[in-house]
């Protein structure tokens, strides 16, 4: 999985998580748009959810060692992406461990 997200992505990324012109919200449809594309690579019997998680967390470490002056951007951006977006599927991992 880690092997799909191409240098170029992440260097785009890293350019738009550091155009300090940029809003919070304009990271985060940065990020969404980032991982669309990648989500389209895999098949749609694969749960989508963890797929989506999986590479948020994966694009997120990948930026973050690109350009670690990104970090605290990154950071945010993801865990406000996750919150938005999957944030019902986490809780579902987090019970299913607890249970």
């Amino acid at each position: 999985m880690e092997c799909s997200i191409c240098p170029g992505l992440v260097a785009g990324l890293a350019a738009q998580f550091s155009n300090s012109s940029l809003s919070e919200e304009d990271r985060r449809r940065c990020l969404a748009a980032a991982l669309q594309q990648l989500t389209q690579l895999y098949p749609a019997d694969v749960d989508r959810e963890k797929t989506l998680l999986l590479l948020t967390m994966l694009v997120a470490k990948k930026v973050a060692d690109h350009s670690p002056a990104v970090l605290q951007n990154v950071f945010h951006t993801t865990v406000t992406f996750i919150n938005q977006n999957l944030l019902a599927y986490v809780r579902n991992l987090v019970q299913n461990e607890m249970d």
